[in-house]
């Protein structure tokens, strides 16, 4: 016996892999099609390797084909939902990958992989000192011995949990033996194995316990102590025995297979890494290349980065926590330009010198410009220094003195630098350059120092030039554009226990790490300007998104106050209802649970109420938010529950949280506003997240309440009414729609009149209340399904309403249908302002893939417009409060509504101004209106 063998569910893997990267959108940077499965399965899969310290491996998966157990049970798997259509091509693709590399891979038709799984184990028992299997399946705990064990998936993506003989004792009450009889009992909703209808987990396990087995349950059925037990046992006698066939697993399948048929291949073979870059999955590339020890970079002095220091840099260097996992798309150069290999970065040490430097610069030249602080929030930071490069591969560093250091002795003060640095920085007609330049603005706004000049922000320039894309941070950018791997923040300061402050390093360490990113950002400057200086950027870039971070800025800094209390009084009235929620559940359930335990609420959902289940996961049938919205109606718990967790995410995000954000120099609160999150141009904003607070429900209007004006002030909101429609009928020419908007008609009765065939006048509420679902739904490019869902009517009655739609406006269709087929032609939709999202997708030959490409070709000229619109609107009046000296102040933007606070001295002539700047930002088809009010609270305002 020798070696250690790895068995993975091939499947098992990739699903989960799936379900782990859902949410992040990955692309494959060739292709442009769906990859978040293949990049999860291979990350997931190196990592095992590296923590597992395997020398054999094989990959088994299903057919895809009618299985064996079918000649035994029809129904076996039928209710199985179907692949997702995007996960199918990867899966084809994980095979194909597999095979180039040389993985051992084992697919038979008929055969199931546990099957395969139990063989191996079986062929190979005595040859390993031990084998590992990588499944979630409960069938295979039978084939457990003391040399083989499971890793069971348990949190996140790369946590696993030891299944073996002595667990299944621990956790079940049961031996290995007995697992099939177990199953028997228990049944497998997943993979429809019927059981026992009603024996649950623990009831089968004492029923296992007691008896020892099937055979001796039946021949003793009147020792069951439970009548209604022994109902259930004899209903379903016949299912019992034909469960535990079909739960068995098979171990003596002909396997024409030799152990060192199953050789781990070695995968860190230069070019078995390079096949991961050239079919396009660039940081599965980078990864392995730095597990293999193969440098990818040119430059000497570079140190390899981990995939983990582009989700936690400091916020100075990265707009975004998710990196794209698969590379560039349109917009980066074909080679990266090589950065400068020698490089002069000085750490300044003494206030004579940093005026002998300064004095040397030259400010007809730009200079980027970054700040070392203490905090990822501007408002909260201290400032340790500043970096400047004007001349690629030169840059400085002055180190500024903190009470808590260790070497501040050694160091100038903050204050006596800024004066030095001070005139240049606030040199209006010195150029200056930054990556998320906004953070340093209001960093040293805090110090007293207007930062002035700012026309370039290389995080802006990237965003533009790939809006679909998370990849503007420094680190990501370095790579992409100047083929040079950073100095990460991790490397410096350290991780876990060993993490410093960043004012206890050495400073010359830091002042190499300062001096790097001062100049990187240059050098990225130098790569992206000329693209800037394109026509379908030029105008987008320097007219819009520079102007409107400045304006972001200072409504940051403004901030808006809050009233604490009133959050603390309102957090305890959720409580209050959660509590209540959940004494109505326990009623339902028959008994008390911990309602926030996944595992125990699906024993109550799926064994005890025996609702239907559907979304299957690594533990289990899900439970999630969409599950639990799909089963209402079925059980009046459902309603309890979906309750309970608004209520509980609410206090979690809000009221809980709200006043813990407040700024204890200010007051106030200081949302932080994103310009490069959203593809369509939408401004997000974060800590505290203020574009998700409910806009529909009482729990809306409750938490504006809390937002409140400072003393003396009142509250204004001023919000762009039906706008996404009214753009719609700009571009569609529908002029029907352009009728009803240039007449002043009710828009959404024109609509209820033409999908229920009645006169205007003859529109009830609820039929307008279901055309305004209809209006708002059309332009997102609905399905009769989605609609149905929206609506909660039939499909047909979906189908119908769209297609009454389309007849009444009828440019509305042919709009959709032209922005589909300029996608097609160019790759790519834009806003009337030519801000453009490339959809590759639109080309897809899965259905599902490309169906929701052509959704997104219908909605982003809209949604893209409408943000433009609001961008524009926030810069002028922005202007305006400057010029003529307002005491008002713009202090957020949720969407399509801009908040103010204002003097009432100025109440007229502000609203005035304002609402003219939002109706004028954009000239369209049919009149801009906006509308809105005062209050002394957001919500009075509202």
């Amino acid at each position: 016996m020798s070696g250690r063998l790895l068995i993975i569910d091939g499947h098992a893997l990739a699903f989960r892999a799936y379900f782990a990267f859902a949410a992040s959108n990955l692309t494959n940077s060739k292709t442009g099609l769906p990859s978040g499965a293949i990049f999860g399965f291979w990350r997931m899969l190196f990592k095992l390797l590296q923590d597992e310290h395997v020398t054999h491996i094989a990959f088994t998966f299903d057919p895809g084909t009618r299985l064996e157990r079918n000649d035994l049970y029809e129904e076996y798997k039928a209710h199985r939902k179907p692949m997702p259509e995007d996960l199918k091509p990867q899966i084809q693709k994980i095979y194909e990958m597999l095979q180039a590399l040389e993985f051992p891979m084992y697919k038979i038709n008929g055969i199931e992989a546990d099957d395969i799984i139990g063989s191996l184990c079986k062929k190979f028992g005595k040859d390993f000192e031990e084998i590992v299997i990588l499944s979630s399946d409960k069938d295979l705990y039978q084939v457990l011995d003391k040399n083989i064990h499971m890793l069971r998936g348990k949190r996140g993506v790369s946590e696993f949990e030891k299944i073996d003989p002595k667990w299944v004792k621990t956790n079940i009450g049961i031996t290995k033996e007995q697992v099939t009889d177990y199953m028997a009992l228990l049944g497998d909703a997943s993979d429809n194995i019927p059981g026992v209808k009603g024996i649950g987990e623990k009831g089968a396990a004492k029923l296992i316990q007691e008896f020892g087995d099937l055979e001796t349950i039946y021949k003793k059925i009147d020792k069951v102590k439970n009548k209604s037990l022994i109902d259930k046992l004899i209903a379903d006698k016949e299912n019992a025995f034909l469960s535990r066939k079909l739960a068995t697993i098979v171990t003596n399948l002909k396997l024409d297979i030799k152990k060192s048929d199953l050789k781990l291949p070695n995968y860190y073979d230069p070019k078995k890494v390079q096949y991961f870059k050239d079919e396009g999955y660039n940081v599965l590339h980078r990864d392995l290349a730095k597990q293999a020890g193969i440098p990818i970079v040119s430059d000497g002095d570079a140190k390899e980065e981990s995939e983990t220091s582009k989700k936690t840099t400091k916020g100075k260097k990265e707009s975004n926590t998710e990196a794209s996992a698969d590379g560039s798309k349109k917009g980066k150069t074909d080679a990266a330009t090589s950065v400068v290999a020698k490089k002069s970065y000085k750490r300044i040490q003494s206030i004579d010198e940093l005026k002998k430097i300064v004095s040397k610069l030259n400010s007809k030249k730009p200079i980027s410009i970054d700040t070392e602080t203490t905090s990822q929030d501007p408002m909260m930071a201290e400032l340790l220094g500043i970096s400047f490069s004007e001349e690629p591969g030169v840059a400085y560093y002055i180190a500024f003195s903190h009470s808590e250091s260790i070497y501040s002795h050694l160091l100038p003060s903050a204050e006596e630098s800024l004066k030095i640095l001070k005139p240049m920085l606030e040199d209006s007609n010195w150029k200056k350059i930054g990556q998320n330049i906004k953070y340093d603005l209001l960093v040293l706004k805090n110090y007293g120092i207007e930062l002035k000049g700012i026309y370039f922000d290389t995080m802006l320039a990237s965003y533009l030039l790939n809006p679909g894309e998370r990849r503007h941070n420094m680190d990501d950018m370095a790579v992409d554009y100047l083929n040079y791997k950073t100095i990460t923040y991790e490397e410096l300061v350290g991780t876990g226990k060993k993490k410093q402050n960043l004012y206890d390093i050495d400073p010359d360490k830091v002042s190499e790490y300062a001096c790097e990113d001062a100049d990187i950002t240059l050098q990225l400057h130098n790569v992206l300007s000329p693209k800037m200086d394109e026509n379908i950027h030029k105008k987008l870039f320097y007219e819009m998104e520079m102007p409107v971070l400045l304006t972001l800025a200072d409504m940051e800094f403004e901030g808006i106050a809050v009233d604490k209390s009133y959050f603390e009084s309102l957090s305890g009235t959720f409580d209050t209802k959660i509590k209540e929620h959940e004494k109505n559940i326990h009623f339902y359930a028959g008994r008390q649970f911990n309602v926030n335990s996944t595992k125990e609420l699906q024993t109550v959902l799926f064994e005890d109420l025996r609702l239907p289940a559907e979304k299957k996961t690594q533990t289990g049938y899900s439970t999630d938010h969409s599950v639990l919205e799909s089963l209402q109606g079925t059980h009046p718990i459902i309603d309890d529950l979906l309750s309970i967790r608004k209520f509980s995410k609410l206090k979690s995000t809000y009221t809980d949280t709200l006043p813990l954000l407040v700024n204890p120099k200010t007051k106030r609160i200081h949302t932080s506003y994103n310009q490069t999150i959203a593809a369509t141009g939408r401004l997000s904003s974060t800590n505290p997240n203020l574009q998700n607070i409910p806009i529909k429900d009482e729990e809306g209007r409750l938490l504006r309440k809390g937002f409140i004006a400072k003393k003396g002030y009142e509250i204004l909101s001023l919000d762009y009414s039906q706008i996404e429609l009214r753009i719609m009928a700009h571009f569609s020419n529908d002029p029907n729609m352009i009728d009803a908007y240039n007449s002043g008609a009710d828009i959404h009765k024109r609509t209820a009149a033409g999908i229920f065939g009645v006169p205007e006048d003859q529109v009830t509420p609820d039929m307008r209340n279901k055309a305004k679902v209809v209006n708002f739904s059309v332009i997102y490019g609905v399905t009769s399904f989605g609609l149905s869902n929206n609506l909660r009517i039939s499909r047909k009655e979906a189908k119908e309403f769209i297609e009454k739609y389309f007849a009444a406006y009828k440019g509305v269709a042919t709009y959709m249908e032209e922005i589909v087929e300029f996608c097609k032609q160019n790759g790519y939709v834009e806003t009337l302002l030519g801000r453009r999202r490339y959809l590759p997708d639109i080309h897809s030959s899965h259905k599902m893939v490309s169906e929701g490409a052509k959704r997104v070709a219908i909605n982003s000229p809209i949604q893209g417009t409408s943000a433009d619109m609001i961008k524009i609107a926030m810069i002028q009046i922005h202007e305006k409060i400057k010029k003529e000296s307002f005491r008002s102040k713009l202090l957020l933007q949720v969407h399509d509504e801009l908040v103010f606070e204002v003097d009432p001295k100025e109440k007229k002539e502000f609203f005035q101004m304002a609402k003219e700047e939002m109706e004028s930002a954009m000239k369209l088809k049919v009149p801009i209106v906006v509308q809105g009010k005062f209050g002394g609270n957001w919500d009075e305002a509202h």
